[in-house]
Formats: C-alpha cells, sequence, structure tokens
C-alpha cells in the first residue's frame, strides 16, 4: 500500500541535502540574520523583537529536522530511537514556542484523562486551524503514554524529518485526490492496533482560511448537496472529510472516539501572523471529550454523526473568537 523504494530514493535524493544546506546557511548565516532582524524590528519599533523570535523558532525547527535526518541510519538499528527523536523533537518545539513565541499549551489533565492507556487504542480527532495545532495530539498523547500513529498529508513527505521519522512510528501519507490508495493506507495503518495506540486524524484535511471554506464548500455543494446544505453554517472550520474516519472506525471497531479541541489558535494560522507579534502571551487550552463507541453509528449514518459533530465544534469555536 506505500510508495515503492525507487520513489522514496528518487525523493529523499532531492528533500534531505536541500534540508541540511538551508541548515547550515541558516546556522554559519546566523550573525548576519539576527543583525538583520533585530535592526528591522528596532527600525519598525517592535521593542519586543518578534522577527528575531521568529527566526530562532524557525532555526530550532531546522536543527531539529536536520537531527531527524542524520539519525536515520541508526533507526533500524536501535528501535526505540526514531519514537525517542520524535518526541524530543516536538517536545523542545513546544518549549520554544512558549520561550520564543509567548505560546503556552495549557492541558486540561482532568478531561484528557481520558487518552489514558487502558482505554486504547483510540482515535484522536481535531480541528486544524494553524500551523502550530499539528503537533498538539502528540503533546497529549505522549503526556498520557500512548504511541500516535498519525494520518497526514503527502505533502508533507517533502519535509524529510517527516519522511524519515513519522513512517518508521506507523504513520501514513494519504494522497487527497486518489481515495483508493488514501482509504487502504489508513486501513493498513491500523494493523495489530492494541493498548497504547492513538490513531490520529484532522479530517478536515487541510488548514483552515476562509477561501478554502468557500471552495470546500462549492465542491460538496457538487458532490453531495445534502450535507452541503447540512454544513451550510460552518464559519471556523471546513466541512470534514468522513472517509479517512470512516475507514478508521471500520478497521478499529472497539475504539473510542476521542475530540481533542482547543482554544487560542484561531488568530495566528500561520507563522507569519505570529511573526508580527511574538511574544503573543497566548494561553492555548487543550480539553478532551471521550465518545463511547456504542453511541456512533455504522455506515451513512456515520457521515451525519461526524457532520453534527463538526457542526458542535464550529459554533463553540465561533463563540470563542467572537467573545
Amino acid at each position: 500500500m506505500h510508495e515503492s523504494r525507487r520513489a522514496t530514493i528518487e525523493r529523499r535524493i532531492k528533500t534531505v541535502p536541500a534540508m541540511l544546506v538551508i541548515t547550515a546557511a541558516a546556522l554559519f548565516g546566523a550573525p548576519v540574520f539576527l543583525a538583520v532582524a533585530v535592526t528591522f524590528d528596532v527600525v519598525r519599533t517592535r521593542l519586543r523583537l518578534p522577527t528575531l523570535r521568529t527566526y530562532l523558532f524557525v532555526l530550532q525547527y531546522l536543527i531539529n529536522d536536520s537531527v531527524e535526518i542524520l539519525f536515520g541510519p541508526l533507526y533500524p538499528l536501535v528501535p526505540s530511537l526514531a519514537e525517542r527523536t520524535a518526541w524530543w523533537s516536538v517536545d523542545l518545539l513546544r518549549r520554544r514556542a512558549e520561550q520564543l513565541l509567548g505560546i503556552e499549551v495549557d492541558l486540561d489533565d482532568e478531561s484528557l484523562a481520558t487518552l489514558s492507556p487502558e482505554h486504547a487504542p483510540l482515535i484522536v480527532v481535531a480541528r486544524h486551524v494553524s500551523v502550530l495545532d499539528a503537533s498538539l495530539p502528540g503533546v497529549v498523547c505522549r503526556r498520557f503514554g500512548l504511541r500516535a500513529r498519525g494520518v497526514m498529508m503527502l505533502e508533507l513527505l517533502n519535509d524529510p524529518g517527516f519522511d524519515i521519522v513519522y513512517g518508521r512510528l506507523g504513520s501514513v501519507f494519504i494522497p487527497r485526490n486518489d481515495p483508493e490508495v488514501a482509504l487502504g493506507r489508513v486501513r493498513a495503518m491500523t494493523s495489530g492496533a492494541g493498548p497504547g495506540d492513538a490513531f490520529v486524524i484532522f479530517p478536515e484535511g487541510r488548514l483552515f482560511s476562509r477561501g478554502a471554506l468557500e471552495s470546500s464548500m462549492r465542491r460538496l455543494g457538487r458532490s453531495s448537496p445534502e450535507r452541503a446544505e447540512r454544513l451550510g453554517g460552518l464559519r471556523s472550520t471546513l466541512p470534514p472529510r468522513p472517509g479517512g474516519m470512516l475507514a478508521l472506525l471500520e478497521s478499529l471497531p472497539d475504539a473510542d472516539v476521542v475530540v481533542l479541541e482547543h482554544r487560542g489558535l484561531e488568530r495566528y494560522r500561520r507563522l507569519l501572523d505570529i511573526a508580527a507579534d511574538a511574544p503573543v502571551g497566548l494561553r492555548v487550552a487543550v480539553t478532551a471529550e471521550r465518545i463511547p463507541r456504542a453511541t456512533i453509528p455504522d455506515g451513512d449514518a456515520a457521515v451525519r454523526w461526524l457532520d453534527e459533530l463538526w457542526l458542535q465544534l464550529d459554533r463553540e469555536a465561533s463563540r470563542v473568537a467572537h467573545s
């Protein structure tokens, strides 16, 4: 169900050297880049130096990615190294986001206790409103001792760190426009699932924006007028794409669903949005709701259930955004 070894090698021949060269340039050119960033901020009287802070955060990301690449030859020899490297990277970026960008993750331990390993395997769903929220499920799953396996878009294979590490950890990369291949990979990732496994999916399939919402609703109107009418009130989320979620529900018939909700990142969809204001002094509240599997219908009724869940999340997100 995965790409050929030749295709993998051809891609990595391009992406791996490119990432290592970019990281080296960012490191060796840091004195110049830092001076330019500081000057840019001071000239614009941004004395909290948001450009400098954002550059340092991006530099940390590049370093992490390069470390993931350089450890690559060791992953087959030390089975636990890929997972340890992934969690090191996620945790370090979380701390840098707090220190440099002023974004603190506030975990509601009481509600998030539903992710404890004895309830696994679990299906974890979340909405996608910012470039920074993609790592939240990993942070939360790690906190509660779960092994997170993600459903990711194929484009992320262009990030060689993601490519080398997360595929080894059981995540899958799916194409947007080939449902047969995508659903096959989602089903395959659940093989051998058991306690301690959490399967993470963002049903919207892409980052929210007003333009993406309009185009998604137009496509939905052509393919499923009934769903388009039902989801016509969405304001802060994209209509969910049910295929991947249904595949997980079918492949994991005993798995409960945990809805991971976060509030606070809506204003900062892109890194450029943060770069203008950093440090933003933002606390991202993360909560969870566990939905027993027995309450989730099968087949077409599951699509309606997912739509209604997303309408509920959208109403809450819209309320918070306008409060």
